[in-house]
């Protein structure tokens, strides 16, 4: 009887470290698929991310990276800071006009744009289109 009662110890004890290495086997696995699950979500919204970014015209690219220029107008006839955000608008939607802003107070635009798109007659016109005069 003592034979077997010691044989019970002694398997009882394997399967007992057969349970811890199996646990830790599960949970190396648990991290592993958690790792990939995570990969896998982060693929995915990269590319949905690249989908959401508009294409950029091949060559000519965004006129922030291409080199600019910036020119100061005089604005005449305005009457108030609305007519001033009249004549921004107009200008930002000329091709190639990077940013507009024109101050009231100075009477001043000051436009930043890319050379090969627009140019000083272009904004001048613009300016012209809302109604006032630039030079």
């Amino acid at each position: 009887m003592l034979r077997f009662a010691q044989h019970d110890k002694v398997s009882a004890g394997v399967k007992t470290r057969t349970r811890e290495r199996h646990s830790r086997g599960v949970g190396f696995i648990q991290i592993v698929l958690v790792l990939v699950v995570i990969l896998v979500v982060t693929v995915i919204a990269l590319k949905m991310y690249q989908r959401s970014v508009p294409n950029l015209p091949a060559g000519g690219g965004h006129p922030a990276r291409a080199v600019l220029d910036r020119v100061e107008l005089r604005v005449e006839g305005m009457e108030s800071e609305t007519d001033a955000l009249v004549v921004t608008e107009e200008l930002r939607k000329v091709p190639g006009v990077a940013g507009a802003t024109v101050d009231y107070a100075s009477r001043m635009a000051s436009v930043t744009f890319d050379p090969a798109r627009a140019n000083r007659d272009q904004l001048i016109a613009a300016v012209g289109r809302a109604g006032f005069r630039a030079h």
